[in-house]
């Protein structure tokens, strides 16, 4: 059922004719005759009684026009309520976005911010997933951009996307010229990984577990920077989103190599306070969805 068929059949109720309706809709009068004809054949029965001097409604007809003025006033106030939800999406906006998530989604956030969000300004600080979530229920942030796994129960999360996750490896390493790798395969290996709170120690254990195998020596970092020098430096390899390391596999400095055999993947996700009532926030809630739908 379409809206501009019930805009047909209400303008014919009020106006009387097919005619004076398809001019004031700005139709042809067999539009007008084909969108009523289509109601009827969906609801299976007569809306209009044909009359030499004009039209008339059934009585099933009148209870259908009542039915299709609030449709179509219903869809006419959403339409203005929108429009005007947009007009206020005003203000700052404190986005917090995961280190391992930088690379990834903070350049093509602000260029989609400042093209779709002229009256937003966002704020935009790093830090770990678990302090991103915290900050955002003590309100000192708007909005949090991570990796799952989380606990961010009491929180609203959107997943975004999921992305591929890569072996990252020094450039002189074994690996450096494979495409694929077993991750059977890589035992006895040096991990550069996160601490046990963050959601790359996940990835990494859960991936070698389904492998079967059991890392032997980890060595821990807080960020995304830190990791990057140690696996450059030769000092061991990781395994993070290949996205993180475009601009690094770019100039050579490391092999990214796709494991098989599990392939794991990670979900990006955002999240906000539940009931947010910013406009300015939502706004920029959404645009983030739009972004991560990209991002693969």
């Amino acid at each position: 059922m379409e809206l501009r068929d019930l805009r047909a059949f209400v303008t014919t109720t009020e106006v009387g004719t097919v005619t004076r309706a398809a001019d004031r809709l700005h139709l042809v009068q067999s539009a007008v005759s084909q969108a009523v004809k289509r109601l009827e054949r969906e609801l299976g029965v007569l809306l209009l009684e044909r009359r030499p001097d004009g039209v008339r409604p059934t009585e099933a007809g009148r209870l259908f026009a009542d039915h299709a003025r609030l449709i179509l006033n219903a869809v006419a106030h959403a339409e203005r309520d929108i429009k005007a939800f947009g007009e206020l999406a005003r203000g700052t906006v404190r986005v917090g976005v995961l280190y391992t998530a930088v690379p990834t989604v903070l350049t093509p956030l602000l260029r989609a911010a400042s093209t779709n969000l002229a009256g937003v300004e966002l704020e935009v600080e790093e830090g770990l997933a678990t302090t991103i979530v915290d900050r955002i229920r003590a309100g000192y942030l708007d909005l949090g951009v991570f990796f799952l796994p989380i606990d961010a129960a009491d929180l609203s999360v959107t997943e975004l996307g999921a992305l591929e996750i890569a072996v990252i490896a020094p450039r002189d390493h074994r690996l450096a010229g494979r495409r694929h790798a077993r991750l059977h395969d890589l035992a006895g290996e040096t991990w550069v990984t996160f601490p046990t709170a963050n959601p790359g120690r996940w990835w990494l254990e859960s991936s070698l577990r389904s492998a079967g195998v059991a890392p032997d020596r980890l060595i821990e970092v807080e960020t995304l920077g830190a990791v990057k020098a140690f696996v450059e430096a030769g000092r061991g390899i990781s395994l993070l989103p290949r996205a993180a390391f475009d601009t690094e596999e770019r100039a050579g400095k490391v092999a990214v190599v796709r494991p098989i055999k599990p392939t794991p993947r990670t979900v990006l996700a955002s999240a906000t306070r539940v009931n947010e009532p910013s406009p300015a926030v939502l706004a920029v809630s959404r645009l983030v969805q739009a972004v991560g739908a990209t991002i693969r």
